[in-house]
């Protein structure tokens, strides 16, 4: 019986020793995937350059980026201090570790501010939705830029309807290029703008269009997220400007709400 005892006991201590040893090599042998990296920055806009810092806090880990909205490889620029952010550009980030998967990677895009506006008149040919009414017409043009979430009260949303506005300016400004933001997260039925419009006149009467941005409809795994869109336009100077934001139209046939009418949502808009 105390020889029993004895063998059972060894064969406890043998497991006790080699579970530890085990237990690491299957660990090791895992395929987990880190965190996706955090992300901290002002904002998406800014005036002459912004500062973005990128963390983890894992032992070991590396972060690495690029600007130019490609996804980043263990090859794309080391993370080790923050980022000087000093033109437009896409910043996606990614976690890498040699015992472990790489993370989904992060990503934010940044504007440089455009021109001054002081607003005379601003409106809108169809009001948005009462529940996402923004800051109404002025708001797309105040330089205060909208979160990922379209409830945060700074985005217009229309349901299946275009979003035109009207400026007049106390001044004329000249302009080469427009920017729109706007938002497409398929999951609430929020999809991208079909086109971009942009006219202008000297008189607020005789409207000269100048520049139309046509924009591709997203796939099913296409990812969601802020964007902003750019319009070249010759320079031009004037008074009274008119920008028509087209509505996707239809929910597309792979989304659960197909045959529906989707929804547009715009936030701000930036003359250069």
């Amino acid at each position: 019986k105390k020889t029993m005892i004895k063998n059972i006991f060894s064969l406890f201590s043998l497991l006790f020793l080699l579970f530890p040893l085990q237990a690491q090599h299957y660990a090791e042998g895992m395929e987990f995937k880190l965190g996706t990296p955090q992300m901290e920055y002002e904002g998406p806009l800014f005036q002459d350059s912004t500062l973005v810092q990128l963390s983890l806090g894992w032992e070991g880990v590396q972060i690495h980026y690029t600007l130019d909205g490609s996804e980043p490889d263990e090859k794309s620029a080391l993370y080790e201090s923050p980022v000087i952010i000093r033109q437009d550009g896409q910043l996606n980030a990614r976690a890498f570790h040699p015992s472990f998967q790489a993370s989904e990677s992060i990503g934010a895009e940044f504007v440089r501010r455009g021109l001054s506006l002081s607003v005379v008149a601003a409106s809108l040919a169809e009001a948005p939705s009462p529940q996402y009414a923004g800051r109404g017409a002025a708001g797309l043009v105040d330089g205060r830029k909208g979160s990922g979430n379209f409830r945060d009260g700074e985005w217009l949303g229309f349901n299946g309807a275009d979003a035109v506005l009207h400026l007049q300016l106390e001044e004329p400004i000249e302009a080469h290029e427009l920017l729109v933001s706007s938002m497409v997260d398929a999951g609430s039925w929020i999809f991208p703008p079909s086109a971009i419009e942009v006219r202008a006149s000297k008189d607020g009467i005789n409207y000269q269009e100048l520049g139309r941005l046509e924009i591709a409809p997203p796939g099913a795994e296409d990812k969601g997220g802020m964007h902003f869109y750019k319009i070249a336009i010759p320079p031009t100077r004037a008074q009274f400007w008119e920008v028509a934001v087209r509505h996707f139209g239809l929910l597309p046939v792979w989304h659960q709400g197909a045959g529906t009418p989707a929804w547009l949502f715009v936030d701000e808009l930036i003359f250069r």
